[in-house]
């Protein structure tokens, strides 16, 4: 990635640091806060590096995403990594795959937190590989847009499934969190014809800060 497609690390956590992490601000809000417009400049100085077309993000119902900085340790994911998340999103994460172990069920995580730069990463590897840029914002969320980058959400899977893989929504593991996510206060990003344009992606589950509820399974 050449140096135009990045700001350093300090200069950037300053750009982000007003609007996402302010003194008081909530963690994982339902909406998103605003972000400073440096901010969303480097965001499309990024994906116009990408071939992304500067009104992608409006018409597909896309808004910048903070980049998370304080994060903790949750589960490592099913290669042995290390997957982390805001501590609130932790906290409601640890106490899901406890009550889903007490039913017989175990989850496992595939990616928690990723910023900005791997996001880009991700996306550049399958340009070079031959995919078109359309085809590849079916699969990765536009750099800058991703609910992975906030620390917030994280992607599952249960053995025998392959990791980001459309069999989770066949298994005992995604039925499960069909009846108790929303208990922890995880919600599913993007069911079938979800309005991003994003393919199905029943392993993707994002916490949302005071939407816990109490309801029986």
């Amino acid at each position: 990635m050449s140096p135009a497609h990045l700001l350093a690390p300090a200069i950037l956590a300053a750009i982000i640091a007003p609007a996402a992490f302010a003194a008081g601000a909530e963690l994982c809000p339902a909406t998103p806060l605003p972000q400073p417009a440096a901010y969303v400049a480097h965001i499309n100085e990024v994906n116009r590096g990408l071939g992304i077309p500067d009104d992608y993000a409006a018409k597909h119902n896309l808004v910048p995403q903070p980049e998370a900085k304080h994060l903790v340790d949750v589960p490592r994911d099913v290669y042995g990594r290390k997957v982390q998340m805001v501590p609130p999103a932790a906290t409601a994460l640890k106490q899901m795959f406890a009550a889903a172990r007490h039913d017989g069920i175990k989850l496992e995580t595939v990616s928690g937190f990723r910023s900005m730069a791997y996001q880009t990463h991700l996306i550049r590897e399958k340009l070079d590989r031959g995919m078109t840029i359309r085809k590849a914002l079916t699969i990765n969320a536009v750099p800058g847009y991703s609910e992975h980058q906030t620390g917030c959400a994280v992607d599952l899977t249960t053995p025998g499934v392959p990791a980001a893989d459309g069999s989770f929504a066949r298994s005992k593991a995604f039925a499960w969190m069909q009846r108790n996510a929303a208990r922890f206060g995880f919600h599913l990003s993007f069911p079938p014809g979800n309005k991003y344009a994003y393919e199905y992606e029943p392993w993707h589950w994002r916490y949302i800060a005071g939407s816990a509820t109490a309801s029986s399974r």
